[in-house]
């Protein structure tokens, strides 16, 4: 069974009032068998989003976009839908109850993550993020700056926002990480404030990831120039990935390190495994292929990675060392990375490297295939993020 909405809008004339319809069907498949709800079809023109997999967008003329974010951890349900409409759109625009409506561009947004508000500023709206969760984990100069002279208000921990001082602002939205069953929508609709679920992190590729720019820079009225810094984001990542498909040696890499006795180590389904494979190494737990981490125990690791070639570890210590790393655990003298110093350290409080991850994926490739391969043709001197443990 098909069901035909529409969206009508009203223009006003000098003598008197004409009605044009512009008319929107979203055909919603009705899937009486197993009750999941389908994604809508809307007509109009589809931005076409080459790597990301979990987002939608529609144009349906030049001052109305409906954004469909689909369910990461069940991928036959819809976790969103919005309808950005352009502030001072003449016409009254009638959308089906689910449609969350965005006024763009956020004049006054809060943002859970720093990695959204390097972002946010990256693309000349920072001006518009007036509150920040998590600050303490920010490492943008800027941000940090305009927290310490008020014009930022610290909103609290994202685990528990202060919904009081949140209150006090008035945001246009709130963007979040939405994580598996939660339920902020509901808690920020009780103050009357609307969320923007920030999902880009289920994506399981970097450039997937990375695109969701497109759909922030939507937000805040920044459309075409977020599509032509993914453009060039998408081209540079894929330059690096073509030269290091050159190289035949391809080195096996560790990541990080345990904590409270779990070590997470990348699977080959995740952003941070494909990272390794496009740089031209091997991931030595690539039988894990669900995305996100594979939690194993230090001896497993160890036991499994112990011919690791290069170990890369990103960490908040401010004198990371060799020796300091064997201090802590005396198995890390089985790695063979460790025996041959090839152990580089990123101080993610000192560095973007999370920040550059997310949306700037291509700067983290290029650096990875400079470390992974130093025979080859790349210098590996001034590393954006990693130093050389000594």
């Amino acid at each position: 069974m098909y069901i035909n909405l529409y969206i009508m809008t009203l223009h006003k004339t000098s003598s008197k009032l004409t009605s044009v319809y512009i008319m929107i069907i979203l055909s919603v498949v009705m899937l009486a068998s197993c009750g999941s709800k389908a994604k809508p079809e809307i007509e109009g023109n589809t931005v076409d989003m080459r790597h990301a997999r979990n987002i939608s967008m529609v144009a349906v003329n030049d001052s109305v976009t409906i954004v469909t974010l689909t369910n990461p951890w069940d991928t036959t349900l819809n976790l969103a839908k919005y309808a950005l409409v352009e502030r001072g759109y003449s016409g009254k625009a009638i959308f089906p109850a689910d449609i969350t409506v965005i006024e763009v561009p956020l004049r006054k947004s809060i943002v859970y993550s720093g990695v959204h508000a390097s972002l946010i500023k990256e693309l000349g709206a920072f001006d518009a993020i007036k509150g920040v969760c998590d600050a303490e984990y920010i490492s943008d100069a800027d941000v940090k700056g305009a927290l310490k002279r008020g014009e930022i208000t610290d909103c609290g921990y994202s685990t528990s926002p202060l919904m009081e001082k949140i209150m006090t602002l008035k945001p246009d939205a709130v963007l979040l990480s939405p994580f598996e069953n939660s339920d902020e929508t509901s808690r920020f609709a009780r103050i009357g404030t609307k969320v923007i679920q920030t999902a880009d992190y289920m994506e399981s590729t970097p450039l997937g990831r990375a695109e969701w720019l497109r759909f922030y820079g939507r937000l805040f009225g920044k459309g075409d120039m977020a599509d032509s810094l993914f453009r060039s984001i998408e081209k540079a990542y894929e330059t690096s990935k073509a030269k290091a498909s050159k190289f035949g040696h391809k080195p096996k890499v560790l990541f990080d390190r345990p904590y409270n006795g779990v070590w997470d180590v990348p699977t080959s389904g995740s952003v941070t495994g494909r990272l390794i494979q496009d740089a031209g190494g091997q991931n030595p737990f690539d039988k894990y292929t669900d995305g996100g981490s594979a939690h194993l125990s230090p001896e497993e690791v160890i036991h499994t990675a112990a011919d690791a070639d290069v170990w890369l570890i990103r960490h908040t210590e401010p004198n990371l060392t060799l020796q300091s790393l064997e201090m802590d655990n005396k198995l890390y003298g089985k790695i063979k990375a460790y025996k041959n110093a090839d152990v580089y350290g990123a101080n993610t409080l000192e560095v973007p490297l999370f920040d550059d991850g997310a949306f700037h994926p291509e700067r983290v490739l290029e650096e990875m295939v400079r470390v992974l391969h130093p025979d080859a043709d790349i210098s590996s001197a001034n590393l954006r993020y990693y130093k050389k443990l000594k």
